[in-house]
């Protein structure tokens, strides 16, 4: 493996301490200029200079991340992968969805690779330090239940609410490493979760498999009481859904919900105790 030196001028050391100080990991050239006090064109070519030597990483054209210095340890930037999501997407709208969502409701303990962003803008997946970047069409109608959520002392990303974040996962269980991962997070957060809020979410999301879903896992681990549960059995067809949609389809087939239960409930009750 080559190693690049990675050496730095006193204007380009302005440049990144001066960024640095003001916990700005992320900036444009407008942002540069007014440090370097150069033309754009000089700043242009002193940013290319310390793209080429390592120090900076182009998201998009005119957006420029500091590699931080332990690039090489997950746990040392793995903080910045939703701020990075951010300033790759916008002004286009978005939410951090599924797995990131999770993650960043506390829901999950697992480790993730990929970040996962909800969007009406059409992009092809990314990489940037280790971390891949997924971006999930939407049309603009579908972008709701979401909030600002502080994930660095200076910057908010918007990710999908608790509730919204629940139905998303129940809708693609495969997005959110699969329904024991979702029953997990839906365990841990039980007392927290607006079960109002969450029974119109179902309505206006309008999927009976995910409300199928729901019910189910209520009822299982006994939580939401059964006024909530008794109005998620109105969405219930005479149609089979798979309790989890990422896995083969097996399993006994439970008739109170119409659900297929290709991932053994008993495993799921487990889960919760671990």
């Amino acid at each position: 493996m080559m190693i690049v030196k990675r050496t730095l001028g006193e204007i380009s050391s302005k440049l990144l301490s001066t960024l640095s100080s003001k916990d700005k990991v992320i900036f444009t050239i407008s942002d540069a200029q007014k440090i370097t006090k150069t033309s754009h064109t000089t700043t242009r070519r002193l940013i290319s200079r310390l793209i080429d030597k390592n120090w900076l990483i182009r998201l998009v054209p005119g957006k420029y991340l500091i590699v931080p210095l332990s690039a090489g340890e997950k746990a040392e930037h793995s903080e910045n992968w939703y701020i990075v999501a951010k300033h790759i997407i916008e002004p286009n709208l978005y939410y951090l969805s599924h797995y990131s969502a999770l993650d960043i409701h506390e829901m999950t303990t697992q480790p993730l690779m990929t970040v996962y962003i909800t969007t009406p803008k059409r992009r092809k997946e990314a990489k940037v330090l280790g971390a891949n970047f997924r971006f999930l069409y939407a049309n603009p109608s579908k972008l709701w239940g979401i909030e600002d959520v502080w994930v660095k002392r200076t910057e908010k990303v918007k990710v999908s609410d608790l509730e919204r974040t629940i139905v998303d996962c129940l809708d693609n269980p495969k997005l959110c490493g699969g329904i024991s991962e979702l029953a997990k997070g839906l365990w841990v957060k039980r007392s927290e979760i607006d079960y109002s809020k969450l029974e119109k979410y179902i309505g206006r999301f309008g999927s009976k498999a995910v409300a199928k879903r729901l019910g189910f896992l209520l009822e299982l681990y006994g939580i939401g009481g059964e006024p909530t549960v008794k109005k998620l059995r109105k969405f219930v067809t005479a149609s089979f859904v798979l309790l989890d949609s990422s896995l083969p389809a097996t399993g006994k087939y439970k008739s109170s919900w119409r659900i297929r239960e290709n991932f053994d409930p008993e495993e799921l009750k487990e889960i919760i105790k671990t």
